[in-house]
């Protein structure tokens, strides 16, 4: 075979070559890309999953304390991790037991026709297993024939017990206060939930 035969027939192989080699490189930066790509959606669904999840958990709260069975208490002290702390609407003092939280419950669950008219909140994930929601809710209830309602502000902070479910660690409610007249408002475009998930009824 001539000089220049093998040298053609040589070229054509390093072609192919470099064509297979080409077409592997293609595949390996496309599935690089697909996973670069897949991954940050997956994180997002993942945070978004778990925000709904610290939400429903905030509504059971809600419809457990204000729901009047006859087993509230034991229901909405189940809530809270053995070591969580509450600060309650109407108590002086920090309650950081489950009997000192129990106590809490028994009068405050068992307000006559206690429940939420509103309630606005901002889950925001600070990592896989704990959560904070911050913002307002209404109580009302009946005292002397007459609705009493009481605006207040709150905080849950839920953490993920051993069994991967969501659990108050710290709760802090209280009365909204009357603001000073030197002290301005936030625009009602600045009350927003950035980086979370807003909830509201």
């Amino acid at each position: 075979m001539s000089l220049s035969k093998d040298l053609a027939i040589s070229s054509c192989f390093k072609f192919f070559d470099l064509v297979g080699n080409r077409k592997k490189l293609i595949s390996f930066i496309s599935v690089t890309a697909l996973l670069i790509a897949m991954t940050p959606l997956s994180s997002f669904a993942q945070m978004e999953k778990a925000e709904k999840e610290v939400a429903e958990m905030t509504d059971i709260w809600l419809n457990t304390v204000t729901s009047g069975s006859e087993e509230v208490v034991d229901e909405v002290v189940a809530l809270y991790a053995e070591d969580g702390v509450l600060w309650g609407t109407v108590s002086e003092q920090v309650r950081d037991t489950p009997a000192e939280i129990r106590d809490y419950f028994q009068y405050f669950a068992k307000l006559p026709d206690l429940s939420v008219s509103s309630y606005k909140g901002c889950v925001r994930m600070h990592d896989d297993n704990l959560a904070i929601n911050t913002g307002y809710y209404t109580f009302t209830y009946s005292k002397d024939g007459r609705t009493k309602e009481v605006p207040a502000r709150y905080s849950f902070v839920y953490q993920k017990d051993g069994n991967n479910k969501w659990e108050i660690i710290e709760h802090h409610s209280s009365a909204l206060p009357e603001a000073p007249e030197a002290l301005q408002k936030v625009g009602a475009d600045q009350d927003t939930c950035e980086n979370g998930l807003l909830v509201e009824r």
